[in-house]
């Protein structure tokens, strides 16, 4: 999936500044690869509103965080364990933005176990 182009800011290209209390946004996930087999590193990618302080991703009932590398900016890095044949199948995963104040807001993108 591509990431949206955002028009750059003035404060902070690529940034969409939102004061600590606005409503956290999503404004693009991406995935490296929509098929993955067990051994397989996926990563990952989420641009968020200047006010998100973390992000979450969940999938099947695991989670984990996400790294933080700037204002805004997210990334994720996972190897696929090797699973069962009735396990391969297509999963959405789950992606959660707080803010400080715990608001969130949630979007997701499929991705298929082979």
């Amino acid at each position: 999936m591509p990431l949206v182009t955002l028009a750059p800011s003035v404060a902070i290209p690529g940034v969409v500044r939102e004061p600590a209390e606005a409503p956290p946004r999503i404004l693009a996930l991406s995935l490296s690869t929509p098929v993955a087999r067990g051994g397989d590193v996926v990563s990952g990618y989420v641009e968020a509103t200047s006010n998100v302080a973390s992000v979450e991703a969940r999938i099947a009932g695991y989670s984990m965080n996400l790294r933080k590398i700037g204002v805004g900016k997210f990334v994720m890095s996972y190897r696929v364990p090797h699973l069962p044949f009735f396990l391969h199948k297509t999963y959405a995963i789950e992606v959660i933005a707080r803010n400080t104040r715990g608001d969130s807001v949630s979007s997701s993108v499929p991705i298929t176990i082979r």
